[in-house]
């Protein structure tokens, strides 16, 4: 073999062994858990990437991890405990559904002294951030936060299940391993939102869980988890 091809195998090797961060992920045509060939509703189109930026492309990382998470905890909890599984998940694919048509506010955020500064802005000549029109800039961004939130809540419910069910915490621990108490703190630590801010900053929480997963190596390169033992 030549020394040529030697080294052409070790550099391809050490693209696999590398772990990536969500950064480099973000990669066009990654394809989410369904078919989007089946798509039928506007949160499915979304999540597939029909007419959107670059930004939308963390969608269908966001919904590897969290269909890859939910599938794992499904065939390991006992058969009678996945009716839970099945009501946390039926609960998020239902308010995902509604935030290609709506705006998605944080708990804290002030919307009446927002309206009031917007106002005043407009007043003065100053352009505004029109909250009104969902095909602004603003509200797909927006539009982000929105479907972070519905899967990390859903995220959340189904961790605070396992960790409440002694028999159920250990499948955490190895989806996790070796730092599982790492990714619990992370996942459940609420971040505070400014009353100014119209980002839900804690709906971002998703994102820091899938960058460290990938970082420690335990995502495939579409963000679903890798099958463990």
């Amino acid at each position: 073999m030549s020394l040529s091809r030697i080294l052409l195998g070790i550099a391809l090797l050490s693209l696999y062994c590398f772990a990536l961060d969500l950064e480099q992920m973000m990669i066009p045509n990654i394809k989410p858990s369904f078919d989007c060939a089946k798509a039928k509703f506007d949160d499915e189109f979304s999540i597939c990437g029909d007419g959107f930026g670059a930004g939308y492309n963390m969608l269908p990382i966001i919904d590897n991890f969290y269909s890859s998470f939910y599938k794992i905890v499904s065939k390991e909890i006992e058969s009678k405990d996945n009716i839970i599984l099945k009501n946390i998940s039926t609960t998020m694919l239902k308010n995902r559904r509604k935030c290609p048509s709506q705006i998605h506010f944080h708990d804290t955020f002030n919307k009446e002294a927002f309206d009031k500064e917007n106002e005043e802005n407009l007043q003065k000549g100053y352009d505004v951030i029109d909250l009104h029109n969902l095909s602004s800039g603003m509200a797909s961004v927006l539009g982000m936060n929105c479907y972070e939130y519905h899967y990390l809540k859903a995220l959340r419910q189904i961790t605070e299940f396992l960790y409440t069910t002694p028999q159920y915490k250990i499948i955490f621990e190895k989806i996790f391993y070796p730092n599982p108490k790492e990714y619990y703190k992370l996942i459940m630590t609420k971040k505070i939102s400014s009353p100014d801010s119209l980002f839900d900053e804690d709906a971002d929480v998703i994102l820091d869980v899938i960058d460290k997963a990938a970082k420690d190596n335990l995502l495939e390169s579409n963000g679903a988890l890798k099958k463990h033992e």
